[in-house]
């Protein structure tokens, strides 16, 4: 078993080896998805916060690239107002409310980049 073993990661670092053949570069580019169009600033009510997460969760779902880890955020920041702690209510809503912008904007980057690759001149 042990020469399995060794023969495997033998084999693994011969194929991993290699010489780059590319200069690399010191190119700066700009991010593949514009964050300047989240809105990162806390809300200032449970139910401000809530009702921006839910309009955002839509959007995304309508562009069929809903993340479930908004859906569950929105649960808990529920969860949170229900217990009281509005704070982390509010916490738990706009993080649900980024992270749907975030993936409505991953959607029409997607559609984009496909159409770009797909569809070219």
């Amino acid at each position: 078993m042990r020469k399995l073993i060794v023969l495997s990661l033998a084999v693994i670092v011969s194929a991993c080896g290699g010489e780059n053949k590319e200069p690399a570069t010191a190119e700066t580019t700009e991010p593949a998805i514009p964050v300047s169009t989240v809105n990162t600033e806390a809300s200032n009510s449970y139910d401000e916060a809530h009702a921006a997460a839910v309009a955002a969760i839509e959007i995304a779902s309508q562009k069929q690239h809903a993340w479930t880890t908004s859906d569950q955020l929105i649960k808990d920041a529920a969860k949170a107002a229900e217990d009281g702690d509005e704070a982390l209510a509010i916490v738990l809503a706009d993080e649900a409310r980024i992270l749907a912008e975030l993936a409505a904007i991953q959607a029409e980057e997607s559609a984009k980049t496909w159409r770009d690759a797909v569809i070219s001149d």
